[in-house]
């Protein structure tokens, strides 16, 4: 049997370009001021996973895989926060009033291998200092979590988003396959993107 494609559940309905680009193995060249909010955002996680997992007995980074050998991907991700059901932590320069589209597509992905009926979105208001952020945080009607500098949702699994997930993995697939880049989302994410300097550099265009 030939191998399956690898593809992440954080890469779940983003930007196909990018995913192809990380297939083909192309270096991530990732802007400086993105890397200091992924520091952030890491420091942000670290510190909410210890308190899921002391205070609530959460398992952390749960590493899972979903296989398709009929059409030849796999997916795998790592859930933030795991125990009966999955929880997604993100650091955010600010704080969204509904969650991120591809933020639901990730979590679905788990919600699916799980077979939970629903799971939560965790939004953390990026700080240099995470801890002062997170010590105002209500945890008294856990899993729904409140606080000044942070959002939490609740959301229900949804299959036609899993399909739809699982179509756009395959699409990429063949481009992969042929070695033709899929179209860019040209949005305003394309300026936080590891590959930026190829779709504006040369050899590739937008």
């Amino acid at each position: 049997m030939s191998e399956l494609l690898e593809f992440y559940a954080s890469e779940a309905m983003t930007c196909p370009r990018r995913v192809y680009f990380r297939l083909k193995g192309y270096k991530e060249k990732w802007p400086e001021f993105v890397r200091v909010r992924l520091e952030q955002g890491v420091n942000a996680h670290n510190i909410l996973g210890e308190i899921l997992k002391k205070r609530f007995g959460f398992e952390l980074e749960k590493h899972i895989v979903l296989k398709s050998p009929r059409l030849g991907l796999e997916i795998h991700g790592r859930i933030d926060a795991f125990r009966r059901f999955p929880i997604e932590i993100k650091g955010k320069t600010s704080l969204p009033r509904i969650p991120y589209d591809y933020h639901l597509a990730q979590l679905n992905v788990y919600l699916r291998w799980a077979e939970s009926e629903y799971g939560y979105l965790y939004y953390v208001k990026l700080h240099e200092e995470p801890k002062r952020v997170l010590k105002d945080v209500d945890f008294s009607r856990f899993p729904v979590v409140r606080g000044k500098n942070f959002k939490a949702f609740e959301v229900p699994y949804d299959e036609k988003l899993f399909k739809e997930t699982v179509k756009q993995f395959y699409l990429i697939k063949k481009h992969y396959e042929k070695g033709v880049p899929p179209e860019g989302w040209k949005d305003y994410t394309c300026r936080f993107c590891p590959y930026y300097y190829i779709c504006f550099g040369d050899g590739f265009t937008l």
